[in-house]
């Protein structure tokens, strides 16, 4: 039994740490949540001696395995995540910390006590970085993602159909980021009054924009104004945005005729990533995006032809 005691606390100090986030004590785009948080989760195991776990390199890899695959489940079933996060955070907490548990299992393999009870102290090292870390300035990078479609029919047809976008819920198909839960585009209103553009979305997102430009026929510009915007029903979208992890500079459409009754719409989308780890943000934020891109486009062409 001592042996799954490692299991069982690996589990509720994984659960511990993302309360912790919840509560901007440590920032979950950080390096010491998605780094040295799974770093001590492969050292958890190891502060229950047993013989049984240390002769055995299975068990080195299952333990950290089983504990963050029940963490995810709990913090899904539990709202504090959406499926997304299985992916976002469930790549690099399985994989650091079955590493470090394997470099511990051959290491202590050679030792005589094991891990001494005074490295516990280990266990603080997520929010001993984390603190640190918020005291120095993020890095910020620019991108500018861009996807298009030809769509057969005039202008005037497609121009229209972007300002207020028309229920694509039998026209929407899913792609990969929508399998992992981030919600499909259903139609958009625009008052004219205060010029607000409302994007709603599966799972009652609601997006409020901002439209920036608008040409006739030409182009469509607008932004997101977060702190407007619903998003608690989408756990992932809430948290990247509202920590300003993913900062949108405006979303754009534009128009190119190739002939009488065919035209070229192009989507692009301007946004800063701000990040210790620009690289692993970069990568997701560049999925999304890319995906969502892509299906409303494909989405406005069926509709519109």
């Amino acid at each position: 039994m001592k042996q799954y005691l490692g299991i069982i606390s690996s589990i509720i100090y994984a659960l511990a740490i993302r309360i912790i986030a919840e509560f901007d004590i440590i920032e979950i785009n950080s390096l010491a949540f998605l780094i040295v948080a799974p770093t001590v989760l492969g050292f958890i195991p190891f502060f229950f001696r047993n013989d049984k776990f240390y002769n055995s390199i299975w068990k080195a890899i299952f333990f950290p395995l089983i504990s963050i695959l029940i963490f995810l489940l709990i913090a899904v079933a539990t709202r504090i995540e959406d499926i997304f996060c299985l992916a976002i955070i469930g790549f690099p907490y399985v994989f650091i910390s079955i590493l470090v548990s394997i470099g511990l299992y051959f290491y202590l393999k050679k030792q005589d006590n094991g891990i001494s009870k005074n490295t516990m102290s280990i266990l603080l090292l997520p929010i001993l970085v984390g603190s640190i870390e918020k005291e120095f300035p993020k890095k910020s990078s620019e991108y500018i993602i861009s996807e298009n479609i030809i769509i057969n029919s005039n202008l005037d047809s497609v121009y229209n159909n972007l300002l207020e976008v028309p229920d694509l819920s039998e026209t929407s198909s899913s792609g990969i980021s929508n399998y992992l839960g981030i919600p499909r585009p259903k139609f958009s209103t625009y008052d004219y009054e205060f010029n607000i553009r409302k994007g709603y979305f599966e799972n009652g997102i609601v997006l409020y924009e901002t439209v920036k430009y608008s040409k006739t026929n030409s182009k469509l510009v607008f932004n997101i104004d977060v702190d407007k915007s619903e998003l608690a029903n989408s756990p992932t979208l809430n948290h990247v945005l509202t920590s300003k992890g993913i900062e949108f500079d405006n979303v754009t459409y534009k128009l190119s005729k190739i002939d009488s009754n065919k035209t070229k719409l192009t989507l692009s989308t301007k946004f800063n990533i701000n990040s210790n780890l620009p690289f692993y943000g970069r990568y997701w934020s560049k999925l999304i995006i890319t995906d969502f891109e892509t299906n409303i486009l494909r989405s406005l062409k069926a509709k519109i032809e």
